[in-house]
């Protein structure tokens, strides 16, 4: 959570181009840059013509994907697809030389809806386009406005094959066309223009694409996306289980055939589709001549949508929900795919108050640690069920993880730690073949009991206890489940009692990794024995593969990486592992600075499993990490909505905006907080650290003392050392930062700000050991995620007082490129370039973090600039003429 201190943070940096000389390419600017890298304008000195020079990011290794992208399009010889001249080699870089196209993007001109007439010339040569490449076999994989240039003259241009795949034809034998298309695994592409099936984990052919144009051109024709802005669903969610608005509702100049025509490509069935772009093009050829469409290949759209609710309507009348396949069930229920079924409560009954649900530890008879491991992933289990009926009941689910490092064990704490105003405690015997389990719902407030009941099953079918605690627990919060939903708390993921009851064990022992790292190595042990019995089961496989990473986090071995890599993409591949594989994946991209491809496995975990708030927060920290920061803040407010009462997510949020330096908006979130959960020091503390940085000190200080009254924490003892530094008062702040420190020997961030309180006080002795030992796990973490702009920002300013001016340049370049204009790694440099004695250099910065949004009140008070305090540019910055 949120420590103002007195270091802010940054990023990695290329070189830029401009000015050189590539082979025969002469660079002349920069016309644009993303998260994967960066494109040219150049002159081809031979040739006398334009070109657009790309190469990836510093931080991206994936060379390939860049050749690939050059031999794929360079394949493609239409005038509607932009042609690829050459691919070079820059040192280690890998460059590739385009075609430069002047215009702008479809997303551009996207002001409105079009006319039949404007739509027409456009979407046919999207069409031929496309169907070029079709005919290659190649699939582009990434269909979006973005991707279509519109020239001067009103001519298409396709753009970036940088995520094509090529699919092999029913002639194509050699090892690399299989290979190519038995690796797809995680596709790319744009979340909102994928297909249903590429959505739902299947592997994608030609008419993926049909779809993803579909969705295009029905948003030039009604001026919006067809599936964004008016649900509260997700819009990968909509995808899969809506269908569009008829498009003659949203413009009525649109003829009937050819909404029939779109109608066709987006159908949800690939094979209701157009098989190619082709036919798609040949029928808008038509008509645009005045004749009516073939609509060729599959049912037409509205016999298919016919045949759909016939389907639909015998499925209901059956209970045929039962012939689904269960894995097909889970992942309808957790989108919410459920037809013509209420979900909730009766029509006509009073809303139900909404349960905020805490799952206390389960208690054990006897100290059999096996069975403790048992009853503590039982529990993890249980809340997971219930927590994913978030999504269409009055109910939500404290997160397992939160009770567990809170240390939560009583109705009372509970309510004090989240608000929660209903706790369930569980207890388990075990006597001879038979378990016993026990429960109490109980009010948290004022400890009144519920609703409470015991099950007793065989030891050997630890389903029969999951199932009939979980449905107990479901009926006493007098909660309705629809058919579907009732199925996916069912899902188990494997057939075998034993390698479940392994696989729970394994989750139990996890979840004392914090307090007893030994406890991850007989997670391991007995996730290995369930999948010696069940080596199809992907929940296991998923879970070994977290418990590998927390063995990394642990040892710093890298060795773990690896192995969590392999078991994460297994569970993955196994197909069969629900949201838990794409969490699993999406937590080790995200600690290795594979900021996108997390993005991508916590949104498909999203679309498997919406009220996930793993899945909903890992996705949010990677589009922060990106500089996706809208984004980031649409699904953080989301997941809000989704959950109202939930107090992970207002955290997380809070945090957020402190580090968008949005600082109103985040001492409100921790003012709700408070409200939340008026006993909870944590809402408190970091209610101080946004006061901090409105420079409102007292109201901090006040918020800090009552948080550590209330109860000491490491967390709360940093942020008043932060309140003391502000105030000068070095002695204190020092005293704080050690207190803090006791709890967290390894936090980089800490020694940094402790050496900073004796480097103020004047104790340059113990500041100097400060910094050195902040420095050594600074650099550790960067061999890890070499892409955090925060700490090579650090790493820079420790650099800078020890002297080493070049390694503070170097760290500080890196960080400003990948940091890309935060606020606090403007700050950051200004304090780097002030230790280093070029003061200009650090007013320049100064006035870049202002201009960010960094408070001119907080740099006004940080004894860092203390030298600069007659200077009249500082002056005139900070407001303290």
């Amino acid at each position: 959570m949120p420590e103002p201190a007195s270091k802010a943070s940054g990023a990695a940096r290329q070189h830029d181009l401009t000015g050189a000389m590539v082979g025969r390419f002469l660079i002349q600017h920069r016309l644009g840059s993303g998260g994967m890298g960066e494109v040219y304008l150049a002159e081809d000195t031979t040739l006398r013509r334009a070109v657009a020079v790309k190469r990836l990011s510093s931080a991206s290794s994936d060379v390939s994907r860049l050749v690939r992208e050059g031999q794929r399009a360079s394949a493609l010889n239409h005038p509607n697809i932009a042609s690829i001249y050459d691919v070079l080699e820059n040192g280690v870089e890998v460059l590739l030389v385009m075609e430069y196209v002047e215009g702008t993007t479809l997303r551009e001109k996207l002001a409105g809806p079009m006319t039949p007439e404007e739509f027409l010339p456009i979407a046919i040569e999207c069409a031929e386009a496309l169907a070029a490449a079709h005919e290659k076999n190649i699939l582009h994989s990434d269909i979006k406005p973005e991707n279509i240039m519109l020239t001067p003259g009103g001519h298409v241009k396709l753009l970036d094959f940088g995520v094509a795949r090529r699919i092999p034809g029913a002639d194509d034998t050699t090892d690399s066309g299989s290979q190519a298309f038995s690796t797809m695994g995680v596709v790319g592409g744009t979340l909102a223009y994928m297909a249903p099936e590429v959505l739902l984990g299947g592997l994608p052919d030609l008419r993926a694409d049909v779809f993803a144009l579909g969705l295009v051109c029905y948003e030039m024709l009604a001026g919006k996306h067809p599936f964004r802005g008016d649900s509260e669903l997700p819009v990968g969610a909509r995808i899969i289980q809506e269908t569009a608005a008829p498009l003659g509702k949203l413009n009525q100049k649109v003829p009937s055939p050819l909404a029939d025509v779109i109608a066709k490509a987006m159908q949800r069935e690939p094979k209701q589709r157009y098989a190619t772009a082709r036919p798609m093009a040949s029928d808008l050829g038509l008509i645009q001549q005045g004749t009516k469409p073939v609509l060729a290949g599959g049912t037409s759209p509205r016999s298919a949508m016919r045949r759909r609710a016939a389907i639909i309507a015998a499925m209901l009348t059956v209970a045929a929900v039962l012939a689904f396949s269960l894995l097909f069930t889970g992942i309808r229920a957790k989108l919410g795919l459920g037809q013509g079924v209420a979900g909730g409560r009766p029509a006509g009954t009073a809303a139900p108050v909404q349960q905020n649900l805490a799952l206390l530890p389960v208690s054990v008879a006897g100290d059999d640690p096996t069975l403790k491991a048992f009853a503590d992933g039982l529990a993890v289990s249980v809340a997971s069920k219930l927590s994913q009926l978030s999504e269409n009941h009055t109910l939500e689910v404290v997160n397992s993880s939160q009770i567990r490092d809170k240390k939560v064990t009583t109705p009372q704490e509970a309510y004090q730690q989240f608000g929660a105003n209903t706790a369930l405690q569980m207890n388990l015997q075990k006597a001879g073949d038979m378990m016993r389990a026990s429960y109490t719902l109980i009010e948290s407030k004022s400890g009144r009991t519920i609703a409470g009941d015991t099950v007793t099953v065989p030891a050997s079918d630890p389903f029969a206890l999951q199932d009939r605690v979980a449905g107990s627990v479901i009926n006493a919060l007098r909660i309705q489940l629809r058919p579907d939903e009732q199925l996916a708390v069912n899902i188990h993921g494997t057939a075998l009692p034993a390698a479940y009851d392994y696989y729970l064990q394994g989750k139990g022992y996890l979840q004392e990794y914090s307090a007893q790292p030994e406890r991850v190595d007989q997670a391991v042990q007995v996730l290995n024995q369930a999948l010696k019995l069940d080596p199809n089961f992907g929940l296991a496989k998923a879970t070994r593969g977290e418990a590998y990473w927390d063995k990394y986090q642990h040892t710093k071995n890298k060795a773990w990486i690896a192995s969590a890599n392999a078991d994460c993409k297994g569970a993955l591949n196994l197909a069969n592992a629900g949201a838990a594989g794409h969490l699993c994946l999406g937590l080790l991209n995200i600690g290795t600075g594979k900021y996108e491809e997390a993005a991508t496995e916590y949104q498909r975990a999203l679309q498997l499993d919406p009220a996930n708030d793993d899945a909903a927060l890992g996705l949010a920290r990677a589009y922060t990490s990106l500089n996706r920061l809208n984004e980031a803040e649409e699904t953080y407010q989301s997941a809000i909505k989704l959950r109202p009462n939930h107090y992970k997510t207002y955290a997380w949020l809070g945090f957020f905006y402190i580090q968008q330096a949005q600082y109103e908006k985040a001492a409100q979130i921790y003012q709700k907080l408070t409200t939340l959960a008026p006993e909870n020091p944590e809402g408190y503390y970091n209610l101080g650290a946004a006061y901090l940085f409105l420079g409102r000190d007292q109201d901090a200080i006040a918020a800090l003392e009552k948080s550590i009254k209330l109860r000491p924490s490491p967390a709360a003892s940093s942020n008043l050392g932060t309140a003391y530094f502000r105030a000068r008062k070095f002695k204190e702040a020092a005293t704080n930062y050690r207190e803090a420190i006791k709890s967290d020997q390894q936090n980089e961030d800490l020694w940094n700000n402790l050496g900073n309180s004796y480097r103020f006080g004047g104790q340059r002795e113990q500041s100097h050991a400060a910094f050195q030992q902040s420095l050594v796990l600074a650099n550790e973490q960067l061999k890890v995620n070499p892409r955090d702009a925060a700490l090579l920002g650090r790493v820079a300013s420790l650099y800078a007082f020890l002297g080493q001016k070049s390694k503070a340049l170097e760290h500080l370049d890196r960080s400003l490129q990948i940091g890309r204009g935060d606020k606090d790694l403007w700050y950051n440099a200004a304090d780097v370039y002030n230790d280093l004695g070029e003061t200009a250099v650090a007013l320049e910065c100064l006035q870049k973090a202002i201009s960010a949004g960094y408070s001119p009140s907080t740099i006004a008070k940080a004894p860092t600039f203390d030298n600069l305090r007659s200077n009249p540019t500082f002056q005139q910055l900070t407001g303290t003429k």
